[in-house]
């Protein structure tokens, strides 16, 4: 029988022990994070693991405004009745009822019809004031065009991995341009945390149901202030 559990990592800028190396990519910081975190916490009983109170990585009210908050999804299946679950998760971590830019890393393979499903889940979060503008990364360009044309409300963002893709292809730069779109790019890669990885961590865990990254940056300086992840998993 298997039973649900949320992991929470706190801000990892308050990490001690997270190592911060050259070529750490995102994937090598979530699981250096988990497994600081479960290692020290983990008991097969669990529902739910929160960050200790050190790590907490809720907001000063009065400093709501002085940061942006971005939060990115990573959806290990294209299931939308995941996506107002995973931006709450993470806007709970902060204390914050709203996120500035919302981002789903596009799944691999996803046919247009589950996109259009997909999309139009990210559209009902903004509807209910959870984010203000949404964005998208690791789509094709020809896909973005029409996931454009199709949406109500529209990307305002789209991240490129320049690790995959080495020059931004020109009928992206042009459509972003004419379109008011942010073009972004990132090193993030399509699957950060794959079933297996997290098995290394503890070997009871199974599948990774979904990821979410949260971050906060100071919009006058530029600074990252704040840092955390959120997992949704199940323990056998």
């Amino acid at each position: 029988m298997t039973k649900g559990l949320i992991i929470h990592t706190g801000n990892i800028l308050q990490l001690p022990d997270l190592k911060r190396k050259p070529g750490h990519t995102p994937a090598d910081e979530l699981y250096d994070a988990l497994k600081i975190q479960l290692c020290k916490t983990f008991s097969n009983g669990d529902a739910e693991i929160l960050a200790p109170l050190e790590l907490s990585s809720l907001l000063v009210p009065e400093e709501r405004n002085s940061q942006k908050i971005t939060v990115k999804l990573f959806l290990s299946s294209p299931q939308p009745e995941f996506i107002k679950l995973a931006l709450t998760a993470a806007l709970n971590d902060l204390g914050s009822t709203c996120a500035d830019l919302f981002l789903i890393s596009w799944p691999a393979g996803i046919s247009q019809e589950d996109g259009i499903t997909l999309w139009n889940a990210m559209e009902t979060v903004v509807d209910q004031e959870l984010a203000y503008s949404l964005g998208i990364s690791d789509v094709d360009t020809q896909a973005f065009v029409e996931l454009h044309n199709f949406s109500r409300i529209k990307p305002e963002a789209i991240q490129i991995n320049l690790e995959s893709c080495c020059v931004v292809p020109p009928e992206l730069v042009t459509f972003t341009r004419e379109n008011n779109i942010q073009l972004l790019t990132h090193n993030d890669p399509q699957n950060i945390l794959p079933t297996e990885t997290l098995k290394t961590v503890v070997p009871s865990l199974q599948e990774v149901i979904w990821t979410v990254r949260y971050q906060t940056l100071l919009r006058c300086r530029g600074i990252i202030k704040n840092k955390g992840y959120v997992v949704s998993t199940y323990t056998a």
